[in-house]
């Protein structure tokens, strides 16, 4: 419990008292960061009958191998026992605004939801192995401060986020988090930092009472962004258990057309579907974006 309080501290001081000091005080002139330019792009598309918009990057992967799949999981409880190393994956990620700039400030309430699969297309009987749920709720406080040269403090963010596959029975797994966030970025580089709670109710305890220990109690992410071409890497794990089960994902899009992007994903560690959490593998998939990550 120390952990958490230690990762969640210093970003709910952050939220709680730098609206009032910041409130008053004016930038001054520069370039916008990458953090800004996104946030712009999203306010303009939100300006729409239907007001959803891109949340996590959407994508399909044709082509996606996995190492070491998860047989055993599996044994007894999918049409076909032999879990394919290639399959097709994809997912998908949306945000809605439920109350923007509440109470005339820069704070505003969202619904999100994201939804993970990977399906065994190339197999003798296709299936969905494996899909992944995740609706969440959050408010977004809008910073865009100046705290280096070059760089801004761009947003702070609190939500609660719940993922679960909905198989049922011993194919169950569910977690439920409470999390802080923060962004900073400048015109090439951005940077977040992820830590969460877990709540370990009922539904955590019988079917995957030890899920902390394998993907941790916070993510970090950085990104690179040069000409319309955007690397990004994220971890978590990487402290825990002195760093035993870090986990690295690293993408890298590519501009296609004025509307898609390529695509290639990389994957180390645990936790690359809920239901492998606790298993490690090393997966990469080609395919294509409908949105970069900045």
């Amino acid at each position: 419990m120390k952990i958490h309080i230690c990762y969640c501290t210093p970003l709910f001081i952050c939220w709680f008292s730098l609206q009032e000091i910041y409130a008053t005080q004016t930038p001054a002139i520069r370039k916008s960061t990458l953090v800004e330019k996104k946030m712009e792009k999203e306010e303009e598309a939100s300006q729409t009958a239907f007001s959803a918009v891109f949340y996590k990057q959407n994508y399909i992967l044709p082509f996606y191998y996995t190492t070491s799949p998860y047989s055993q999981v599996y044994q007894n409880n999918t049409p076909e026992n032999n879990i394919k190393k290639t399959e097709f994956s994809y997912q998908l990620s949306i945000k809605v605004p439920i109350w923007e700039n509440m109470f005339a400030s820069r704070s505003s309430l969202y619904v999100a939801y994201t939804q993970l699969a990977f399906w065994q297309a190339y197999n003798h009987l296709p299936f969905f192995r494996e899909t992944d749920f995740e609706p969440e709720i959050f408010v977004t406080y809008k910073m865009a401060k100046p705290v280096a040269r070059g760089w801004s403090l761009d947003i702070l963010q609190a939500g609660a986020v719940h993922a679960s596959n909905g198989f049922g029975d011993s194919q169950e797994r569910v977690w439920n988090r409470f999390y802080l966030e923060a962004a900073a970025s400048s015109t090439h580089w951005m940077i977040s930092l992820r830590p969460w709670y877990v709540c370990r109710n009922s539904g955590y305890n019988k079917y995957n009472p030890d899920m902390a220990k394998y993907l941790g109690y916070g993510e970090a992410t950085l990104s690179y962004k040069f000409s319309q071409h955007v690397i990004t890497i994220s971890g978590h794990g990487l402290f825990e258990e002195g760093g035993r089960y870090k986990t690295g994902v690293v993408t890298y899009t590519f501009p296609l057309s004025p509307h898609l992007n390529g695509l290639v994903r990389a994957f180390s560690g645990y936790g690359q579907s809920l239901i492998e959490y606790n298993h490690y593998t090393n997966g990469v998939g080609v395919g294509i974006a409908f949105n970069p990550s900045l």
